[in-house]
């Protein structure tokens, strides 16, 4: 009996070190080799979802190849069948997510009790991962205990705002719009949730819920409907006051008041206060942005004091350190040099994200990524240039290209890369492609530099077709539908300027209009596309040719001045990031 006994243990022990060893034998084959993303080549995933001998390397590639555009709902649950296991490290950030996506695809397929189970199974074994949200919606309907439990446990997360739509829809009140007032008030469909929710008279609204409410509304335009909802209440919180446009304007930085002293200066052409000034600000500008203007400046305030090789080793320091954007752009010319071919960044921007979030992002599984960077800030604003990185790119991710952008400038703005290399990385993705081949040949047919127009677009909607501002422009660039009608006959109506291909070639027409009608010039140009034609006829003076970027600081409108630095300035880095390094 002993020596069975004695027997059984051995063979345990043998099966464990077997075991133990097969797992590390796994890690350190895991370790050599690179890990897996969604850019490999189909061969590759394909050889490795059969035949590698690393289960987790398997599971990787078969999700990758499952979300790949084009993988019909049939081919997704082949891929993904067997691959939910696991509870720990890793494998419990990944097997939710393949429930998750064998119950779409069983859902897809019309297989609704197969669907059930998956959602079942799903939020029995992963209560708390974001994927269950999904199950709590998709189990539940409007006002259900799911739903309920839906917007208590994840209230950020996109299933929690699509059933606060839905429970706005099907079962009125104000529960819907107080939920998406506090997680969503920009969600598509969160207007008239928000509406009814402060018309909504028993229980009456608190001051705090009026508050949000009105805030939530303003967010998304309705400034009349904003106030009504506030009513009477005197007391407002400041971000509400702000949307409002009731709060005082903010007070001036030091730093602002300072530039704003020296642009006086420079305006004045007062070259040597100016430059004293500007060594001063250089001192202690703490972003790259910053240093780069305050750089450029001082060269050419030395320029103009006669002291040129003090001016060429401002500028060239500015473009070995700061090389994007206008005050990059002005730098080559004043140095007379061409747009020269950048190395490209050695490390994906992944490095940047909390770890599951950058393996999700690897590996192609974008709104996953979303969800769980949602989930896991429970919704708020990102306070950070670090965290407006992230979340900028996450929105590109998803093709939120109007909010993702607008985080990414407010990142840059904000000094969140440091070096050339961040920089370069930042940079690529605040000047996506979206739109280029269009674009491109819109530009062409017009006679119109491509990366011009390209710059142009980038600027009036974040290259997000279907954008429609407060004074009635629309679309890709921007065009007042009066606009639209002096282009073409017969006159296109607001939703035909929505087609990004139709805007595009109007908008090209009009730009190269406003360069005819102001001898080629870029600079006036620009002003005359963002402020109108008829307000550039009084800006026409000496500097524009002689002291072009003083020119520019001299335009009144001060949304026209900035538009024409932006616009020429996208122009320069969507020119540089054409050209990778070695090619």
């Amino acid at each position: 009996m002993a020596q069975r006994i004695g027997g059984v243990l051995v063979i345990g022990a043998i099966a464990a070190a077997t075991a133990a060893t097969a797992a590390g034998l796994q890690q350190q084959l895991r370790e050599k080799r690179p890990p897996l993303q969604a850019g490999n080549p189909a061969n590759l995933l394909r050889r490795t979802a059969r035949f590698d001998p690393d289960p987790l390397r398997r599971r990787q590639a078969r999700l990758i190849l499952a979300s790949q555009t084009g993988t019909s709902a049939s081919q997704r649950r082949w891929l993904l069948q067997g691959q939910g296991w696991g509870h720990q490290g890793s494998s419990h950030l990944l097997a939710p997510v393949v429930l998750k996506q064998q119950a779409l695809a069983y859902r897809e397929l019309g297989q609704t009790t197969l669907a059930k189970q998956r959602w079942r199974e799903l939020l029995h074994r992963f209560p708390s991962a974001p994927p269950s949200a999904d199950a709590l919606y998709y189990l539940g309907t409007s006002g259900s205990r799911h739903h309920r439990a839906l917007l208590q446990r994840f209230p950020a997360h996109p299933a929690a705002l699509a059933a606060a739509v839905d429970w706005h829809r099907q079962q009125g009140g104000r529960t819907g719009g107080l939920h998406l007032a506090r997680w969503g008030e920009r969600w598509p469909g969160a207007l008239p949730a928000l509406l009814e929710a402060c018309q909504a008279e028993t229980p009456p609204l608190n001051a705090s819920e009026r508050d949000l409410l009105a805030g939530a509304i303003a967010q998304q335009g309705a400034l009349a409907a904003a106030k009504a909802c506030l009513g009477e209440q005197p007391a407002l919180s400041q971000r509400t006051s702000e949307r409002l446009g009731r709060a005082p304007a903010p007070e001036a930085s030091p730093e602002q008041r300072a530039w704003e002293q020296i642009r006086h200066q420079l305006k004045e052409r007062q070259w040597s206060s100016a430059a004293q000034a500007l060594r001063a600000q250089l001192a202690t500008a703490q972003t790259p942005p910053l240093q780069a203007r305050y750089r450029f400046w001082l060269g050419l305030a030395l320029a103009q004091l006669g002291q040129q090789q003090q001016a060429h080793e401002a500028w060239q320091q500015l473009l070995a350190e700061h090389p994007f954007g206008y005050y990059g752009w002005r730098a080559s010319i004043r140095l007379g040099q061409s747009p020269q071919p950048l190395p490209q960044p050695r490390e994906p921007n992944g490095g940047l994200l909390p770890a599951p979030i950058a393996a999700l992002n690897q590996l192609g599984l974008h709104t996953e990524a979303w969800e769980h960077w949602r989930s896991w800030r429970g919704g708020s604003s990102p306070k950070t240039p670090q965290d407006l990185w992230r979340e900028g790119n996450l929105r590109l991710a998803v093709g939120d290209r109007w909010s993702g952008l607008a985080q990414l400038d407010a990142a840059q703005r904000q000094g969140a890369a440091r070096g050339l290399a961040e920089q370069h990385r930042l940079e690529q993705q605040r000047h996506p492609r979206q739109y280029q081949a269009l674009l491109q040949a819109a530009a062409r047919s017009n006679g119109v530099e491509p990366e011009l127009l390209q710059g142009v677009a980038r600027q009036e909607s974040r290259l997000t077709a279907t954008v429609q501002s407060a004074a009635g422009a629309v679309g890709l660039l921007q065009l007042l539908p009066s606009t639209a009608a002096e282009l073409m006959d017969p006159d296109p109506d607001r939703q035909a300027l929505l087609n990004p291909e139709l805007n595009a070639a109007l908008g090209a027409r009009y730009l190269r209009r406003m360069l005819d009608q102001h001898g080629d010039s870029a600079w006036l140009a620009l002003a005359a596309y963002n402020a109108g034609p008829g307000a550039t006829k009084g800006w026409i003076n000496p500097s524009l040719k002689e002291l072009p970027e003083l020119w520019v600081e001299m335009i009144p409108y001060p949304e026209t001045r900035l538009y024409v630095k932006k616009v020429l300035g996208n122009r320069w880095s969507y020119t540089l990031l054409a050209n990778p390094g070695g090619t």
